[in-house]
């Protein structure tokens, strides 16, 4: 619904006063910033007013600039990133929140904004109970950046590669998505790279994203699961060693394979129930790469041999939490038992 405001927002060039954009991705925020800026200020005039505050920062120095008068224009855009002021404060001795005075005189202000500016707050995360969030939801807008659906982000590759006059089909961009990170910004570095390797060819193939594509822990887990399911266990850990020499963090690793684990139980009884490839995916809210290759990997396993590995994995993370073995041995063990 915000976000939907926020486009009518821009449609009808309406900016408001007040905005806090927060969550994970990046492109987004960064898009609709930009989009903000361009409705509100003369690029000639950008430099004169536009106020850029980042890092921890109070509430005097926001009040500050927006205070000041724009220059040869209506309106100033003031942007206020990662400031710190959106986590919840500690208090007192006394059981007072520190410097009561002053957040109660920053909530009266941003409900009394002067005309001539657009306070934008930029953030990755924000604690949604403290006051300062339910004055900004009052008197402005606020807009969450989370990451896309796959289904969203299937269709802006093909757009963005249409833009770069190749062509990409659905299945091939679920590919790629499943290969990257989840942000669109790791995503659109990806297919920068795939335009310039490709050179003269229209078409991108999944050949082109296996030989040119950086891969993210999820597809590092899609070929450890991989080499499980053809029960070559020295591949596995070789993978393992790969991940860990790249610095991924061994409990993310564990925490990927068992999610890994959990999908392939799942998927595995919705197809005992009947469900073609192309219900699993929507019910899963999976890509339909992703879809398929689990449902692959999952026909090699008996329903029993994987509900015994998730079951394992729940025993291994209480295990990890007890001190008794470390995430690295967990997931050894996990390699270990699907070898058998």
């Amino acid at each position: 619904m915000s976000m939907d405001m926020l486009k009518e927002d821009l449609k009808n060039n309406k900016i408001r006063n007040l905005y806090l954009f927060y969550g994970h991705e990046e492109y987004l925020k960064r898009y609709y910033l930009d989009s903000i800026e361009k409705a509100l200020l003369r690029e000639d005039l950008k430099s004169l007013n536009r106020v850029f505050i980042e890092g921890k920062t109070d509430a005097g120095k926001i009040i500050e600039a927006c205070e000041t008068l724009p220059v040869f224009s209506e309106r100033k855009i003031v942007i206020v990133k990662n400031s710190g002021i959106f986590k919840a404060k500690k208090e007192s001795a006394d059981g007072k929140s520190k410097g009561k005075g002053q957040a109660d005189e920053f909530l009266w202000y941003l409900q009394n904004i002067p005309g001539h500016v657009c306070l934008v707050f930029y953030e990755s995360e924000i604690d949604k109970r403290i006051k300062l969030v339910e004055a900004i939801r009052k008197s402005g807008l606020m807009v969450e950046f989370d990451y896309q659906k796959p289904e969203e982000l299937t269709k802006w590759i093909i757009k963005v590669f249409k833009a770069n006059k190749k062509e990409i089909d659905t299945l091939t961009a679920s590919q790629l998505i499943d290969s990257c990170e989840l942000g669109m910004n790791e995503i659109l570095n990806e297919v920068n790279k795939l335009v310039q390797f490709m050179g003269d060819r229209d078409r991108v193939t999944g050949s082109d994203i296996e030989k040119v594509c950086t891969k993210s822990i999820k597809s590092r887990i899609f070929d450890l699961t991989d080499a499980l399911s053809e029960g070559n266990k020295a591949k596995a850990i070789k993978l393992l060693e790969e991940m860990i020499l790249l610095k991924e963090p061994v409990p993310r690793i564990f925490f990927m394979l068992t999610r890994q684990i959990r999908l392939m139980f799942e998927i595995k009884l919705l197809s005992g129930k009947g469900m073609r490839p192309d219900e699993i995916a929507p019910k899963m809210k999976l890509n339909p790469y992703a879809a398929g290759k689990i449902q692959k990997h999952a026909g090699k396993f008996a329903v029993e041999k994987l509900k015994k590995a998730l079951e394992e994995c729940l025993e291994y993370d209480v295990a990890i939490k007890n001190g008794k073995i470390s995430d690295r041995m967990a997931v050894e063990l996990l390699i270990a038992s699907f070898s058998k």
